[in-house]
């Protein structure tokens, strides 16, 4: 017989043996006791002491997000799932706040955040990571507008990605859903059904956190009892819009998110940039001329390689002296990677259509 155990279940079970016998565990022999005792504490309010133990002993900053965050996770322990929505405005911090608690939820499951692994962009990545990514692990959907807008809701590849959200409800993964809409925006299916948290930005890095209203006869978010709130805005003190928000019935308290490293945070853009054409709205934007530079851009690349005598150096010391306008190495290459994924997405493009011309022939 085999038995299946999570990420959360296999740290916790570290944790345990290593706060009972410690060095000894290496060579020492378990009994049936043992065993029992093992069993025990991982059953004894989910091993939540030994949760505790390392918190402490850390000390966290953040309290406020590391606690709500282990809350989520022992819900999924507890064979829950969580779908945490995400919405703002540009600019307060949305991806920045969902890396941060895809971070702190893979810290205290025992495993590394990974901006390439945890974080989709698009329907099919989305529904890749979901078959990819180990059960109790973070997925952000960096991009949900593209899938999760009422919008949108009746094109083929969503309801396939609804379906798959679903089936998959049962692995306990952490879903985080960035969405830079209005809430009353978002496909009825996710915000009734699968969004159980619903945090809302009104500051850069800070947000009202709402919890579900499992009333069955109410609206699950009880949108219409903003109306009775009062407005607010960017000039609005954030105790005031606090003091304001805390009437509402579902608002649970207000969350303010560390940054992410600087380290971490240039790891998730180059991530970012490398989809960024993944995102169809975004690609529809694409013309001609923006085709047109991303080849040049790639044709001076190929030159450098193939000629000794150019290098990025020497092409941008002739900018700064020719025509007094200095630019720097990192911007030089992050317009390289730009050309280099538009290009990329054109040639799969064109193989996708030669193909398919190919099966329409036979």
């Amino acid at each position: 017989m085999s038995i299946s155990m999570g990420f959360g279940k296999k740290d916790l079970v570290k944790r345990i043996v290593s706060h009972n016998w410690g060095q000894e565990a290496e060579s020492k022999n378990f009994t049936f006791n043992d065993v029992l005792f093992i069993l025990q504490e991982i059953l004894d309010d989910q091993g939540r002491k030994y949760w505790e133990m390392d918190k402490s002993k850390k000390g966290i900053k953040f309290k406020v997000i590391f606690d709500f965050i282990l809350q989520l996770v022992y819900r999924n322990l507890a064979n829950f799932d969580s779908m945490v929505l995400l919405t703002a405005d540009k600019g307060t911090g949305k991806s920045s706040a969902a890396i941060m608690m895809a971070k702190i939820w893979c810290k205290i499951i025992g495993i590394r955040f990974d901006p390439d692994r945890h974080i989709a962009y698009s329907n099919a990545d989305v529904m890749h990571k979901i078959e990819k990514l180990n059960k109790y692990e973070p997925l952000i959907a960096d991009e949900s507008a593209n899938f999760a807008s009422s919008a949108d809701w009746a094109k083929t590849e969503n309801k396939a990605l609804r379906k798959k959200i679903a089936q998959v409800r049962t692995r306990r993964l952490f879903f985080i859903l960035c969405f830079p809409m209005k809430v009353k925006k978002m496909e009825k299916t996710y915000l009734e059904s699968f969004v159980n948290i619903w945090i809302d930005l009104f500051g850069r890095g800070v947000g009202a956190c709402y919890i579900k209203d499992k009333n069955p006869v109410n609206d699950s978010w009880r949108l219409d009892d903003f109306k009775k709130l009062g407005s607010f805005t960017d000039f609005t003190n954030i105790n005031e819009i606090e003091r304001k928000l805390k009437r509402h019935p579902n608002f649970w308290k207000v969350l303010k998110f560390p940054k992410p490293s600087k380290k971490l945070y240039d790891k998730y853009l180059k991530v970012r940039e490398k989809n960024i054409y993944q995102n169809p709205e975004l690609f529809k934007e694409v013309d001609q001329d923006d085709i047109s530079k991303a080849l040049l851009i790639l044709a001076l690349r190929d030159i450098m390689k193939n000629d000794a005598t150019f290098d990025m150096k020497r092409i941008i010391l002739h900018l700064k002296n020719t025509y007094s306008v200095p630019i720097t190495k990192n911007m030089v290459e992050s317009q390289l990677t730009d050309s280099i994924h538009l290009i990329e997405k054109i040639q799969e493009q064109i193989a996708a259509k030669n193909e398919a011309k190919q099966i329409r022939s036979t």
